[in-house]
């Protein structure tokens, strides 16, 4: 499984668990195969604990100054999950 978040963020599976990626540049490799750069963001036993982490990580990344603009990144977050969960 691969699934496309965000920009270059995917969550993918393994038959043991879930795991966040951020891809980066593609290069080609000894052997002239193209292969693309990632970071390991994390390794969940389960979806939902992949999709929380991806949300704290966003809300720790937030520029918020106030109580009010932080409760607004906290329902643009919201939002954000939502958007890519309905269909």
């Amino acid at each position: 499984m691969k699934i496309h978040i965000e920009g270059n963020v995917f969550i993918e599976s393994d038959e043991h668990q879930f795991i966040l990626k951020r891809y980066g540049n593609t290069y080609i490799n000894k052997e002239g195969e193209e292969v693309q750069n990632y970071t390991v963001i994390g390794y969940y036993p389960t979806v939902e604990q992949a999709i929380n982490s991806l949300i704290k990580k966003k809300l720790l990344n937030s520029q918020a100054a106030t109580l009010k603009e932080l409760k607004e990144d906290v329902e643009s977050i919201r939002e954000f999950v939502k958007s890519k969960i309905d269909f």
